[in-house]
C-alpha cells in the first residue's frame, strides 16, 4: 500500500490548485487564441513552456521546499 506523508499530500494539493488556476487563466505563452494547448517547440506557434512542464516544475519545487523546511535533506 502506498503511504502518503504530509509533504506529498500538500504538494499534490498545491499542484492541483496551480493546474486549475493556470488552465483557467490560459496564459498566452502556453495556450493558443482559441484556448487549445500550444505544442512544445521554438517556432512562432509553439511554446518552450508547455503546461505539463510548468506543472511538473511546480510540483517538484513545492515538494523540495517542504522537505527543506523540515530539515530532512541530509
Amino acid at each position: 500500500m502506498i503511504q502518503l506523508n504530509e509533504n506529498l499530500k500538500i504538494s499534490i494539493v498545491v499542484v492541483l490548485i496551480a493546474s486549475y488556476l493556470i488552465y483557467e487563466r490560459k496564459p498566452p505563452c502556453m495556450f493558443k487564441d482559441n484556448g487549445e494547448f500550444k505544442s512544445f517547440g521554438l517556432q512562432s506557434d509553439e511554446t518552450p513552456f508547455p503546461f505539463f512542464m510548468i506543472i511538473t516544475i511546480i510540483g517538484f519545487t513545492i515538494y523540495y521546499g517542504l522537505i527543506l523546511r523540515e530539515g530532512k535533506y541530509v
